[in-house]
C-alpha cells in the first residue's frame, strides 16, 4: 500500500533537513505544554478526483508553529526555507510535482502566544 501523500511529503521534507528543531506531528496538533517546543503539523487537505491512469492533485497542509513568545524569527525562517526548498526541488518520483499554493500567508497568533504559519502544497501525482 502506498502511504498517503502527506506522509510522503513529510518524509521528503524531513530528509531534506527542513524540520530540524521542530516536533513533527501528523494530522493534528497536540501541544506538549512546553513553551520552548516548536512544531510542524502536516496533514492531507483534499485534492482533485483520483482516477485510475490519470494524474491527480493531492493537497497537503503544513503548519509551522513557533515556541511561545519571542521565538517567532526561527519559525518564520523555517517557513521561508520550506517554501524555498519546494521551489528549487519541485520534482520527485515519490510525490510527483510539488507546488506551493498561495505563498506564505500572514501568520496567526494562538491564545498560548505561539505564531502559526499555514502553508499549502499541491502534489500532482500519477498518470
Amino acid at each position: 500500500m502506498t502511504p498517503p501523500m502527506y506522509q510522503r511529503v513529510s518524509e521528503l521534507l524531513e530528509q531534506a533537513g527542513l524540520f530540524a528543531g521542530f516536533t513533527i506531528q501528523r494530522r493534528f496538533w497536540d501541544d506538549t505544554g512546553t513553551g520552548s517546543d516548536r512544531f510542524i503539523v502536516i496533514r492531507s487537505n483534499g485534492g482533485s478526483a483520483v482516477d485510475r491512469d490519470m494524474a491527480s492533485d493531492h493537497y497537503v497542509m503544513l503548519d509551522v508553529i513557533s515556541a511561545v513568545s519571542g521565538d517567532f524569527a526561527k519559525a518564520e525562517a523555517a517557513t521561508q526555507a520550506i517554501v524555498d526548498w519546494v521551489q528549487q526541488n519541485p520534482l520527485n518520483p515519490c510525490i510527483g510535482q510539488i507546488t506551493n499554493m498561495g505563498g506564505i500567508p500572514s501568520p496567526v497568533l494562538t491564545t498560548e502566544g505561539r505564531m502559526v504559519w499555514r502553508l499549502q502544497f499541491s502534489c500532482l501525482y500519477g498518470g
